[in-house]
Protein backbone atom coordinates (compact mmCIF):
# COMPACT_ATOMS: atom_id res chain seq x y z
CA UNK A 1 0.00 0.00 0.00
CA UNK A 2 1.38 3.39 -1.00
CA UNK A 3 1.86 5.80 1.92
CA UNK A 4 1.54 9.39 0.64
CA UNK A 5 2.67 10.94 3.93
CA UNK A 6 5.80 8.77 3.99
CA UNK A 7 6.54 9.74 0.38
CA UNK A 8 6.22 13.44 1.23
CA UNK A 9 8.61 13.13 4.16
CA UNK A 10 11.07 11.03 2.14
CA UNK A 11 10.99 13.59 -0.69
CA UNK A 12 11.80 16.35 1.79
CA UNK A 13 14.69 14.33 3.29
CA UNK A 14 16.22 13.20 0.00
CA UNK A 15 15.68 16.52 -1.81
CA UNK A 16 15.76 19.34 0.79
CA UNK A 17 14.45 21.73 -1.84
CA UNK A 18 10.96 20.34 -1.17
CA UNK A 19 11.31 21.02 2.56
CA UNK A 20 12.48 24.56 1.82
CA UNK A 21 9.62 25.21 -0.61
CA UNK A 22 7.07 23.79 1.86
CA UNK A 23 5.74 20.79 -0.06
CA UNK A 24 2.46 20.16 1.78
CA UNK A 25 1.87 16.63 0.75
CA UNK A 26 0.64 14.37 -1.94
CA UNK A 27 -2.54 12.48 -2.76
CA UNK A 28 -2.58 9.33 -4.84
CA UNK A 29 -5.40 7.16 -6.13
CA UNK A 30 -5.10 4.32 -8.62
CA UNK A 31 -4.43 6.64 -11.56
CA UNK A 32 -4.51 10.23 -10.25
CA UNK A 33 -1.60 11.99 -8.58
CA UNK A 34 -1.50 15.34 -6.80
CA UNK A 35 1.10 17.39 -4.94
CA UNK A 36 0.46 20.70 -3.18
CA UNK A 37 2.87 23.60 -2.77
CA UNK A 38 1.96 26.64 -0.67
CA UNK A 39 2.76 30.19 -1.68
CA UNK A 40 5.19 31.40 0.98
CA UNK A 41 8.09 33.80 1.22
CA UNK A 42 10.35 30.88 0.26
CA UNK A 43 8.31 29.70 -2.74
CA UNK A 44 7.42 33.19 -3.92
CA UNK A 45 9.33 35.67 -6.01
CA UNK A 46 10.10 39.39 -5.87
CA UNK A 47 6.59 40.42 -6.98
CA UNK A 48 4.64 38.14 -4.62
CA UNK A 49 3.67 35.35 -7.01
CA UNK A 50 4.94 31.78 -6.98
CA UNK A 51 8.50 31.56 -8.28
CA UNK A 52 8.99 29.79 -11.60
CA UNK A 53 11.44 27.40 -9.92
CA UNK A 54 8.84 26.35 -7.35
CA UNK A 55 6.32 25.65 -10.11
CA UNK A 56 8.94 23.66 -11.99
CA UNK A 57 9.84 21.69 -8.84
CA UNK A 58 6.27 20.65 -8.04
CA UNK A 59 5.66 19.72 -11.68
CA UNK A 60 8.84 17.65 -11.95
CA UNK A 61 8.12 15.87 -8.64
CA UNK A 62 5.18 14.10 -10.26
CA UNK A 63 7.38 11.66 -12.20
CA UNK A 64 8.99 10.51 -8.97
CA UNK A 65 5.58 10.21 -7.35
CA UNK A 66 4.30 7.99 -10.17
CA UNK A 67 7.35 5.74 -9.92
CA UNK A 68 7.13 5.58 -6.11
CA UNK A 69 3.50 4.43 -6.40
CA UNK A 70 4.05 1.64 -8.94
CA UNK A 71 7.70 0.53 -8.90
CA UNK A 72 7.98 -3.05 -7.63
CA UNK A 73 11.78 -3.02 -7.06
CA UNK A 74 12.82 0.42 -5.75
CA UNK A 75 16.06 -1.00 -4.35
CA UNK A 76 17.19 -1.85 -7.87
CA UNK A 77 15.63 0.81 -10.13
CA UNK A 78 15.56 4.58 -9.83
CA UNK A 79 13.92 7.30 -11.92
CA UNK A 80 15.65 10.37 -13.29
CA UNK A 81 14.23 13.20 -15.32
CA UNK A 82 15.49 13.43 -18.89
CA UNK A 83 13.70 16.56 -20.05
CA UNK A 84 11.04 18.95 -18.79
CA UNK A 85 9.25 21.64 -20.73
CA UNK A 86 7.13 24.04 -18.73
CA UNK A 87 4.55 26.42 -20.10
CA UNK A 88 3.57 29.22 -17.75
CA UNK A 89 -0.06 30.19 -18.31
CA UNK A 90 -0.94 32.64 -15.51
CA UNK A 91 0.61 34.04 -12.33
CA UNK A 92 0.16 31.77 -9.31
CA UNK A 93 -1.17 34.08 -6.58
CA UNK A 94 -2.08 31.22 -4.22
CA UNK A 95 -0.91 27.75 -3.25
CA UNK A 96 -0.83 25.38 -6.21
CA UNK A 97 -1.72 21.76 -6.81
CA UNK A 98 0.02 19.71 -9.49
CA UNK A 99 -2.07 16.94 -11.07
CA UNK A 100 -1.08 14.08 -13.38
CA UNK A 101 -2.53 10.74 -14.46
CA UNK A 102 -0.77 7.39 -14.81
CA UNK A 103 -2.82 4.20 -14.65
CA UNK A 104 -2.16 0.90 -12.90
CA UNK A 105 -1.98 -0.64 -16.40
CA UNK A 106 0.85 1.73 -17.26
CA UNK A 107 2.47 0.81 -13.95
CA UNK A 108 2.25 -2.89 -14.84
CA UNK A 109 3.82 -2.18 -18.25
CA UNK A 110 6.61 -0.28 -16.49
CA UNK A 111 7.43 -3.22 -14.24
CA UNK A 112 7.28 -5.74 -17.12
CA UNK A 113 9.70 -3.65 -19.16
CA UNK A 114 12.06 -3.27 -16.19
CA UNK A 115 11.95 -7.02 -15.58
CA UNK A 116 12.53 -7.82 -19.26
CA UNK A 117 15.04 -5.14 -20.29
CA UNK A 118 16.07 -3.20 -17.19
CA UNK A 119 14.84 0.02 -18.83
CA UNK A 120 11.66 2.04 -18.94
CA UNK A 121 11.09 5.52 -20.33
CA UNK A 122 7.86 7.43 -20.00
CA UNK A 123 6.29 10.80 -20.67
CA UNK A 124 4.11 12.61 -18.16
CA UNK A 125 2.00 15.73 -18.52
CA UNK A 126 1.25 17.65 -15.34
CA UNK A 127 -1.16 20.52 -14.99
CA UNK A 128 -0.60 22.94 -12.11
CA UNK A 129 -3.67 24.69 -10.71
CA UNK A 130 -4.12 27.61 -8.34
CA UNK A 131 -6.67 27.44 -5.52
CA UNK A 132 -9.34 28.89 -7.80
CA UNK A 133 -8.92 26.04 -10.29
CA UNK A 134 -7.11 28.04 -12.99
CA UNK A 135 -4.21 26.32 -14.76
CA UNK A 136 -1.11 28.39 -13.99
CA UNK A 137 1.44 26.08 -15.63
CA UNK A 138 1.78 22.79 -17.43
CA UNK A 139 4.80 20.52 -17.69
CA UNK A 140 5.63 17.89 -20.28
CA UNK A 141 8.38 15.68 -18.89
CA UNK A 142 10.37 12.67 -19.98
CA UNK A 143 11.69 10.23 -17.38
CA UNK A 144 14.05 7.26 -17.51
CA UNK A 145 14.05 4.40 -15.02
CA UNK A 146 17.27 2.39 -14.81
CA UNK A 147 19.53 0.68 -12.33
CA UNK A 148 21.74 3.73 -11.80
CA UNK A 149 23.44 2.33 -8.69
CA UNK A 150 24.61 -0.91 -10.27
CA UNK A 151 23.18 -2.89 -7.34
Amino acid sequence: MFDADAFTEAAKRSCPLYEYLGLDGVRVTDAEFEARMPLTRDSGNHVGIMHAGALFAVGELMGGLVVARYLEDPQKFQPVVRQVRIDFRAPALTAVTARASFSSGQGASMNRALSDTGRFDFELTTRIFDEGGAVVAQTAASYAIRNFTGA
